[in-house]
């Protein structure tokens, strides 16, 4: 049974509705798919860069700079020690593996459940916008504000083929535009709305059909 969606045009105004059919429209919610998938997603955004050397890495001699007794001074070891500039750092942070395997399945799920999800709230939208002949963040912003989202956190999903219309989406604050092709579920999910851009219905259902 299909799913029927609002459509807008070019200039904001409702063009009639769009009929939707498939598991990625009309999918149950899982919670769990959408669980990992999300996790998974946020592993593979993290650096993993922080590390600081201990005392036994820092450049430095292991000899103990004078003796224990007789010098007045308080008793060193190495010159490596963390109480001196230069030394090794305690406790400090250091690289840590984010091993989180979720299999194509289960992504795939997720995304189904995310759009899914958008679509039964009323917080997905098909816009038939023609074809930018110049870059005008301005007749963005007119369009969103018309349907009322404008202001909120809102991702567009396009076909890549009008760079004037991504050009205008840039400057928008919480806009994301991206290629429907590379869509994830986290995207959807931290998004107030889903926007489409009618040619990239198509390439939904090709790609993750």
């Amino acid at each position: 049974m299909a799913v029927k969606v609002k459509c807008y045009n070019n200039s904001g105004k409702e063009d009639g509705t769009i009929s939707l059919a498939g598991d990625l429209f009309e999918s149950k919610f899982d919670e769990n798919s959408l669980y990992y998938s999300v996790v998974d997603h946020l592993h593979q955004k993290r650096q993993n860069t922080s590390k600081t050397k201990t005392k036994g890495e820092v450049a430095g001699s292991g000899k103990k700079p004078w003796r224990q007794k007789g010098t007045g001074r308080a008793r060193v070891g190495t010159r490596r020690t963390p109480l001196w500039i230069g030394g090794g750092v305690v406790f400090g942070p250091k690289r840590t593996e984010y091993n989180f395997k979720v299999n194509r399945k289960v992504k795939r799920k997720a995304l189904n459940t995310a759009i899914s999800k958008r679509v039964s709230d009323g917080r997905f939208i098909v816009i038939n916008k023609k074809k930018f002949d110049a870059p005008s963040t301005k007749t963005v912003a007119k369009v969103l504000k018309s349907i009322g989202i404008y202001g909120g956190k809102v991702l567009i999903l396009d076909d890549g083929s009008d760079k004037n219309f991504y050009r205008s989406c840039r400057n928008i604050s919480g806009l994301q535009v991206i290629p429907a092709k590379h869509v994830n579920a986290y995207q959807v999910v931290n998004n107030d709305w889903l926007v489409v851009v009618k040619e990239a219905v198509g390439t939904l259902l090709e790609v993750f059909k």
